[in-house]
């Protein structure tokens, strides 16, 4: 299954197969009767333990964060073992950290005991209905596009000596295995009824085709190659250049062939025609595990649904002040309208480049203004890069975290289809959401916290991390942006986008919707473009529930903050606050609100 930094050991010899991958030293005992301290050494060791774990399972992962251990291996993370360790991990280290309790624990090792208990007990619930494994294959996370943009060499695993192009060499021996068990659940999936939406499928397909260029030369596969003259010399150099030619010719192209054949002879026809998870047998009961995982809240998709209704309407009150603020004569709806056309004012750009300057000119102004709000700030520098052209269809604006050892950049990915068609208005938004002050600092800090354990640094939850995410928009007009009317159309648009996928995503998954239903109301609500908007619905189709974690975290967060401010009064301080919310990392919303609530009662007296 896999899961926003989270995935993991058939139940016999429980323990001892639990920790062989880790080694024997893992094994904790517990004293029931320990001390304070004790309870807090045997908690951490646990913990440590359980990342260990996961980092052996899970090497891409390890890559990710900048430990190089694992650098040659990559499971796969669909296959039955794979599903049969992870399930074991989980019931194992949950009933470790039981075993310790909480009574005795107090501070950051109390927050660790709630949010590792918290955390675990999701997964287990999840990995009790989980239908994932059974739907590998779509447009947006897939293990044929994943794959292709680690390759490329422009992601997190980087060809800079030559044991990184050795590494890659071994691990690219497990695509044909992974291709083979790719299908082998899908046929599974095909006889159970369990398929990905044919129209995902079809997406899929075109975006897999376009990966096998008839040169292999001219891949994505290849471009690590063509650096290669830069990092190794000499016969060295023609010995790995030959073994790149025989890798991409008979390991990886083969297996994407095979691939491409399946799924367009045999899996496309017998896709479902249907959208949502609740159209599936089991579709309900994964679904609602998802939207506890992803929400960290025991709300039911039906109480998210109207949630999402209610902000909507919020929103739209908000829309209409700014709509007669600029004279506009008409509805919503033609103020919509009027939003989409491609004017100069809203549209400028001529090329990527302008877009990517404009992205670091906003940078700069952003930063003169976080002194006055913020006291944390990541010791990472941010890179703004864009997207590679075959992911650019289908690709949003996104982070990726810096790693561990420094090496790696905290990045701003821009996808660029058609430079005269980027929206002009949302870009203030966007940075501000995935760069600063939203994902660069808030996983930058967590990753950087001195204090923490790696567990606490490197895992996190949906609806915390964009939560504030979505929150750090909210600051926009505090950091000098919104200055221009249609910038701040451009945060409520967005804002509203957030609010639609509460409606839409339990719309489609739960109450049965269509996919042209949820369509038409993006459409009604919203102006943004068709094409824009059959992406981000055919996105919420293919990983269901991650959307509607955004507003239901940053609505925690707004929530919090206000109450602070009405308790403390002249004593609320806007960096103490956000001090407060980062310091501990991404917590679970319960365990965030308990956090602000033990700052609120502190700072009274």
């Amino acid at each position: 299954m896999k899961r926003f930094l989270f995935s993991f050991l058939s139940y016999s010899s429980l323990i001892t197969l639990a920790f062989s991958t880790s080694c024997e030293r893992h094994t904790i005992s517990i004293q029931e009767d320990s001390s304070q301290t004790e309870a807090a050494e045997q908690l951490q060791s646990v913990v440590d333990a359980y990342f260990e774990s996961y980092l052996k399972l899970n090497p891409l992962f390890a890559t990710s964060i900048g430990d190089h251990r694992f650098d040659d291996q990559m499971t796969i993370d669909i296959s039955l073992e794979y599903r049969e360790k992870e399930a074991l991990l989980t019931r194992t280290f949950l009933e470790q950290v039981r075993k310790i309790g909480s009574k005795k624990l107090s501070g950051q090792d109390l927050i660790t005991y709630e949010m590792f208990v918290q955390d675990l007990q999701a997964l287990e619930n999840l990995q009790k209905v989980d239908l994932s494994y059974l739907l590998p294959f779509n447009q947006f996370d897939s293990f044929f596009s994943d794959f292709a943009e680690i390759a490329s060499g422009r992601s997190y695993v980087t060809f800079e000596t030559q044991a990184d192009y050795e590494n890659f060499l071994k691990r690219a021996q497990i695509v044909p295995a992974y291709i083979d068990t790719m299908i082998a659940n899908m046929q599974e999936g095909m006889k159970k009824g369990v398929t990905t939406p044919q129209v995902l499928v079809g997406k899929g397909l075109k975006q897999l085709q376009a990966l096998l260029v008839s040169d292999y030369k001219e891949s994505v596969f290849y471009l690590p190659v063509l650096s290669l003259p830069n990092v190794v010399k000499g016969s060295e150099a023609a010995a790995i250049n030959a073994s790149y030619d025989e890798m991409i010719q008979k390991i990886i192209y083969p297996s994407y062939q095979k691939l491409e054949k399946f799924v367009r002879e045999k899996y496309l026809p017998q896709a479902r025609t249907t959208d949502g998870l609740c159209e599936i047998p089991g579709g309900e009961a994964y679904y609602r595990a998802l939207v506890a995982e992803y929400t960290t809240t025991s709300l039911s998709p039906k109480e998210i649904m109207e949630l999402g209704y209610g902000e909507v309407k919020r929103i739209e009150k908000e829309l209409e002040q700014v709509k007669d603020q600029l004279e506009f004569k008409g509805n919503l709806s033609a103020f919509f309208a009027s939003l989409k056309k491609k004017t100069p004012e809203l549209y400028p750009f001529q090329s990527a480049k302008e877009i990517m300057d404009a992205y670091w000119l906003i940078d700069e102004k952003v930063m003169q203004k976080i002194p006055e709000h913020f006291r944390l700030m990541p010791k990472a520098p941010l890179e703004i890069r864009q997207v590679e052209a075959f992911k650019a269809e289908n690709a949003s604006e996104a982070y990726q975290p810096p790693s561990e050892d420094g090496s790696r950049p905290g990045i701003f990915w821009v996808p660029i289809t058609n430079p005269r068609d980027y929206s002009f208005k949302d870009m203030e938004t966007l940075f501000l959401h995935e760069a600063i002050p939203g994902h660069h600092f808030q996983i930058s800090i967590q990753q950087e916290l001195p204090n923490l354990s790696r567990y606490r640094r490197f895992m996190g939850n949906t609806a915390y991390i964009e939560g504030w995410a979505l929150y750090a928009e909210s600051l926009g007009k505090e950091l000098g942006m919104y200055t221009n009317p249609y910038q701040w159309i451009g945060r409520l648009t967005l804002e509203m986008h957030r609010a639609i996928r509460l409606v839409v995503d339990t719309g489609i998954h739960w109450e049965g919707w269509t996919r042209e239903k949820a369509i038409q109301y993006s459409l009604e609500h919203e102006p943004t473009d068709l094409s824009d908007i059959i992406s981000e619905i055919d996105r919420y189709m293919a990983i269901p529930g991650q959307a509607v974690a955004y507003k239901v975290g940053e609505l925690k967060i707004q929530e919090l903050k206000k109450r602070a401010r009405n308790v403390l009064g002249s004593r609320y301080s806007e960096k103490a606050f956000h001090d407060q919310v980062l310091q501990n990392g991404s917590l679970p919303l319960s365990v965030l609100q308990e956090e602000i609530s033990r700052y609120i009662e502190a700072n009274k007296k």
